[in-house]
């Protein structure tokens, strides 16, 4: 039909509308999703476990399956318009790495020895160190690598590309091998 000439609504309404029409629909354009980052380590295939195609001698698809996840979201809102933080519990943290997106408690005023939110934790604007029972983050190459994996900025041209490209990470270091530390 001549789309200019008559409403495509319209003729959607009476092919509807027929006995012999058990459903109709406008006709879509489809495309193929492929969302590859950019991220060198991404691309030379060093992140094998976002996506293995067996190089470097691997099986094929033993991965988690990133771009196909990629391709409906590379988070950092919820539904609901909630920021996704997720919490990390490590040795340390590298909390000014250029690819990393860490959580700050801006309800938090640093360094004045006060709980200024009421949450508990005093000084808690970077995250908490269950060792020294304080806000002090230290670095460490362990911590920075997994938070790397779970939310390093994806598709930036830098580094690796994480599961979430957007997601915040709360650095917690543990300080015993106690859990209820």
């Amino acid at each position: 039909f001549n789309g200019n000439a008559i409403n495509e609504n319209e003729i959607l309404q009476k092919v509807n509308a027929h006995h012999y029409t058990k459903a109709v629909q406008f006709n879509h354009y489809v495309e193929e999703r492929v969302l590859e980052p950019n991220d060198p380590f991404y691309v030379d295939g060093t992140q094998w476990d976002m996506n293995n195609s067996g190089q470097n001698g691997g099986t094929n698809d033993a991965d988690i399956d990133a771009p196909e996840a990629w391709e409906l979201c590379t988070g950092g809102i919820t539904a609901a318009g909630d920021t996704v933080v997720v919490a990390v519990i490590d040795g340390g943290f590298s909390i000014t790495h250029q690819d990393l997106n860490f959580w700050k408690n801006y309800a938090e005023i640093p360094g004045n020895s006060i709980d200024d939110d009421n949450n508990g934790y005093v000084d808690d604007v970077n995250g908490w160190n269950a060792g020294s029972n304080s806000g002090n983050i230290t670095a460490s190459p362990h911590g920075t690598h997994v938070s790397g994996t779970v939310a390093a900025r994806g598709n930036n041209n830098l580094g690796v590309a994480g599961v979430n490209w957007n997601a915040q990470v709360m650095p917690v270091m543990y300080g015993s091998a106690t859990e209820s530390n």
